[in-house]
Parts: C-alpha cells; sequence; structure tokens
C-alpha cells in the first residue's frame, strides 16, 4: 500500500472532525518557527526491536540534540498541544504490525529475538546515518500515515549537525532495548502479546495531526530482515509502505 494525498472533497470532510493544532495559522506559525530555527541533524540505526504489542521497528542510538530542542519548544510555546506519548520518547521507525487475529506465542517472540539479533548488526554496519534536514507536519486519515490528508514540510538549518546523542540519550534507549533482552523475554512476552496495535488500528480511518520525518531511502538490510520474519512467522505481519515509514518527533 502507498502512502496516498486525498482528495479535496474527503480533507473537506476530515477537516471537519480535526481538531489539531495545526489549523490554527498562529499556531502553525509557531511550528514553523520552532522548526526552521533547529539544526538538521542524523539518526543512527541501531538495531531490530520489537515494541508492545509485536510491533516490529527499527530502534536508532538516540535522539540527537536538536531534536529534543524542537521537543521542549513544542512543549514550552504551543499552547494545548498534546502532551508526548511515550512512544515518541525513544527514536524509532514503525515497520510493521501483528494482524488483526495474531497474538504472539514466547516461541514466535523467541523466534524474532533471534532474527533480530542476527540481523541487527548488518543493518548497523550497512545504513548510513539517516540526514534528517526537514520535518513535516501531517494531517493523517491513517495512524501509519499511508493516507494522509495534508502534509507541510520545513526544512531544518544546515550545515547538518553529526555529532552523536548524549551519553544520556543513549543510556535511555538502551533501557527500553534491554527489555527485549534474551534473559527477560518470558517477562517480556507479556508486553508483546497484549491486544491492540493490529492491522486495523494502523489501517482504519482514524483522522489525526503529527510532527515526524519521513525516511527518503529504506535501508537496503530490511529486505531480508522482512524475508526472514515472513519466512518463520508466515501470515502473522502486516508490513507499512515504503513511502509511509517515518520517525515520529511528537503527535500534534
Amino acid at each position: 500500500m502507498m502512502r496516498m494525498q486525498m482528495a479535496e472533497n474527503e480533507v473537506e470532510e476530515k477537516q471537519e472532525e480535526l481538531n489539531v493544532v495545526s489549523q490554527e495559522s498562529r499556531t502553525c506559525g509557531i511550528l514553523i518557527s520552532i522548526i526552521s530555527r533547529a539544526q538538521a541533524c542524523v539518526y543512527d540505526a541501531a538495531e531490530y526491536f520489537v515494541a508492545w504489542q509485536g510491533v516490529l521497528t527499527i530502534a536508532y542510538c538516540g535522539i540527537p540534540a536538536s531534536i529534543l530542542q524542537i521537543k521542549r519548544d513544542v512543549d514550552q510555546e504551543l499552547q494545548g498541544v498534546v502532551r508526548e506519548n511515550p512512544g515518541s520518547k525513544w527514536p524509532k521507525t514503525s515497520l510493521a504490525c501483528l494482524r488483526d487475529d495474531k497474538v504472539l506465542t514466547l516461541e514466535q517472540l523467541s523466534k524474532l529475538r533471534r532474527i533480530c539479533s542476527e540481523e541487527s548488526p548488518v543493518l548497523a554496519a550497512s545504513t548510513p546515518p539517516i540526514i534528517v534536514d526537514n520535518l513535516s507536519v501531517v494531517l493523517y486519515d491513517n495512524s501509519c500515515l499511508e493516507k494522509i490528508i495534508l502534509e507541510a514540510t520545513t526544512p531544518l538549518r544546515l550545515p547538518v549537525e553529526t555529532s552523536k546523542p548524549t551519553s544520556e540519550e543513549k543510556a535511555h534507549v538502551r533501557r527500553v532495548l534491554d527489555e527485549f533482552a534474551a534473559e527477560n523475554l518470558e517477562k517480556y512476552h507479556v508486553l508483546t502479546s497484549k491486544t491492540g496495535n493490529r492491522s486495523a488500528h494502523y489501517r482504519n480511518s482514524k483522522a489525526g495531526a503529527t510532527l515526524v520525518h519521513f525516511l527518503k531511502t529504506v535501508p537496503a538490510a530490511l529486505a531480508r530482515f522482512r524475508q526472514r520474519v515472513d519466512e518463520d512467522l508466515p501470515g502473522m505481519y502486516d508490513w507499512f509502505s515504503d513511502s509511509s515509514l517515518h520517525i515520529t518527533i511528537r503527535a500534534l
């Protein structure tokens, strides 16, 4: 499924449902100002990770300083903005979700752990730093961003800042990823087998707004990861379209 723009009549209908900050011109101006004064930066791929409800992701090493500043500025300068969701407080790209009728068994989670462990070094070694030189304010009609109502992209300041995330930021990400460690797998299975965040959650019509960076290219290593998951867990996963893959900064 490709990322799609909605027709004009659909946009008008959906805008009536949307009570989001980006519809207010003053708020839009503040948001564009926040984005445009921030420095372009890079994200480094760390590893494949199975998040809660079994969602497959690429986790990054940490959130760059300029993006953390954007988050702080949004909190301070945008009145009435929604609180940041826990899922955007560690950096990732969601790749796939479980199909609506599927629940991961502990054995299946163990298979995913093995695949992630074996394929993550290839991902980290072969994926160039992801240059984040723009951010998009997106009004969407489904949560995986395969169907978009409106999209406004603002460039970040150049040159690109290539410094690594702080040690505190990297440690925060490491704590998240360590929940999926082999010695914690039985306990973590409770979280990956929870209901919710299946295909219908991501693909059914649900209007909202978010701030993201869309990936310009898909990591080459992802093809083999997808193939191995589908071979070992056939019919379990619903992969998001390449054009919709993104890094979420925060919900709006």
